[in-house]
């Protein structure tokens, strides 16, 4: 499989240092070269052809933008990633013209970060987030509390098919909840398409369940983009598969209702409202500091 190249440039090398890991445990067919500054980008790119680069803005001599309009001449086909800490409507309006793949206002969501490079590069089609206002995510949160004091769980959470987290609630410990939900969406999207091809039946609830030695996990698929995942601790009075099940079935139908009325973005327009938050807090910080 072909390679594929990424350079990330950024003056902090701690920055420089967390992103590179969190995609070399992505892919291990990832390439990824970090340099500090944009002339020794600029180095890389005439030494090297790369699928992506991904520049910070706020550098010296040379800010992420002219670095950009560098990699535009030196290599065209490269996909663009502009990240920065505070948007303004100038820097925007620049974003637009180039044009680049996106811009990610710091600090970075690491599984955003990695989905959005997996998008540039070509490798998932852009995904959907969900958006919960205020109260829809208390709705949500008093049904995953009734569920668990129902069954008993340790723990409930609420996530996508690609284990991006979005309720939960008990205590979840030490658990690498995103990468348990991760594994057991890829589980549940392969139930729900033999449910298709057996029967035709598009609309099905499932469950996926695990015995573990010291907890029960409960996977529950709500249509085909999220996940219900319950973790029961192990004990002689812990609720049957049976009870769990019926329980969770009907959480999961009621799930389906409030997930419907909620808002779904792609996620360049969740970095867009970032930067703009970013760009109204600064404002306010110049000329609303309350009286001391």
């Amino acid at each position: 499989m072909h390679k594929k190249r990424i350079l990330i440039v950024d003056d902090e090398e701690t920055i420089l240092t967390i992103l590179k890991n969190s995609l070399l445990k992505v892919s291990p067919h990832y390439e990824v070269v970090t340099v500090s500054d944009g002339f020794s980008a600029l180095d890389q790119l005439l030494e090297d052809a790369f699928d992506l680069v991904i520049t910070d803005y706020n550098m010296g001599p040379m800010d992420g933008l002219e670095l950009m309009e560098a990699v535009r001449y030196a290599q065209p086909d490269a996909e663009l990633i502009l990240m920065t800490a505070y948007g303004t409507h100038a820097l925007e309006a620049e974003v637009k013209r180039l044009p680049i793949y996106g811009y990610l206002a710091k600090p970075l969501e690491i599984n955003t970060f990695r989905q959005i490079v997996k998008e540039a590069l070509g490798e998932v089609e852009q995904a959907r987030i969900v958006i919960l206002s205020g109260e829809k995510h208390q709705q949500i949160s008093l049904l995953l509390e009734k569920l668990s004091r129902e069954v008993g769980a340790r723990c409930i959470f609420l996530s996508d098919a690609g284990g991006q987290l979005i309720v939960q609630t008990g205590d979840r410990g030490s658990l690498p909840v995103e990468n348990i939900a991760s594994l057991l969406g890829g589980g549940m999207a392969t139930l729900l398409e033999t449910g298709r091809a057996l029967d035709g039946d598009t609309d099905a609830i499932n469950l996926a369940y695990h015995e573990g030695k010291n907890e029960y996990l409960y996977g529950v698929n709500i249509g085909y983009q999220f996940l219900l995942t319950l973790i029961i601790n192990r004990g002689p009075y812990s609720s049957r598969l049976g009870s769990v099940w019926y329980h969770a079935q009907q959480a999961a139908v009621m799930l389906r209702h409030q997930l419907a009325e909620a808002e779904h973005v792609s996620p360049h327009d969740v970095f867009e409202q970032s930067l703009g938050q970013a760009f109204d807090t600064e404002l306010d910080k110049l000329f609303f500091e309350p009286d001391l």
